[in-house]
C-alpha cells in the first residue's frame, strides 16, 4: 500500500524526456534515504503538464532494461530508476538543479526491494513529490520552460 514519505537532505532536480515517441517531458527529483540505502524519486508535479508520467516503476518498464540487471519485472524497473537518478547527480546536464538540503516530501508511493545493491541502493520508491522551499518548486517547475538540448 502506498504510504507518504519525508525527508531532508541532497536533492537532484532535471528535466526528463519521459516519452521519446511524443518528446514528452516531466520534471524528476532524486534524493535517498535510510542513510543512502533507498533511492527516491518523484515527479514534480507541474500545472498544465498532460504528459506528466504518473507512474515512475511502468515509465522504467517502457524504458527497457540491460541485461546485467537482475530480479523480477519490478525489480528491474527500480534498477532503471536508480540508474536514472544516479547518473542524473554524477553527470547533471545543463539547466539540472543540485541542493545539497532540501525538505521533500513523497506521495503515491511505490517502493521496490532489489535482488542486491545497484548504484549503491537496496531498495527504490517513486511517486509525486513536493519540495517544501516554494522558491526551489518554482525553480524546478521552469526547468520545462527550458528548450530541449539538442546535439
Amino acid at each position: 500500500m502506498a504510504r507518504p514519505t519525508s525527508g531532508r537532505g541532497r536533492v537532484t532536480i532535471f528535466a526528463f524526456l519521459n516519452d521519446w515517441q511524443t518528446s514528452s517531458r516531466c520534471v524528476l527529483a532524486y534524493t535517498t534515504a535510510d542513510g543512502g540505502l533507498t533511492a527516491v524519486l518523484g515527479v514534480i508535479p507541474v500545472e498544465g503538464n498532460v504528459h506528466e508520467p504518473g507512474d515512475l516503476f511502468a515509465l522504467g518498464g517502457r524504458h527497457g532494461f540491460v541485461r546485467e540487471w537482475g530480479g523480477s519485472h519490478e525489480q528491474r524497473c527500480g534498477c532503471w530508476l536508480a540508474c536514472t537518478g544516479y547518473s542524473s547527480r554524477t553527470v547533471m546536464k545543463p539547466g539540472s538543479i543540485d541542493v545539497p538540503d532540501a525538505e521533500w516530501s513523497l506521495d503515491m508511493t511505490q517502493t521496490v526491494d532489489l535482488d542486491g545493491p545497484y548504484y549503491g541502493h537496496l531498495r527504490v520508491t517513486a511517486g509525486r513529490m513536493t519540495l517544501d522551499d516554494p522558491e526551489l518548486a518554482d525553480r524546478a517547475r521552469a526547468l520545462l520552460r527550458r528548450p530541449l538540448v539538442t546535439a
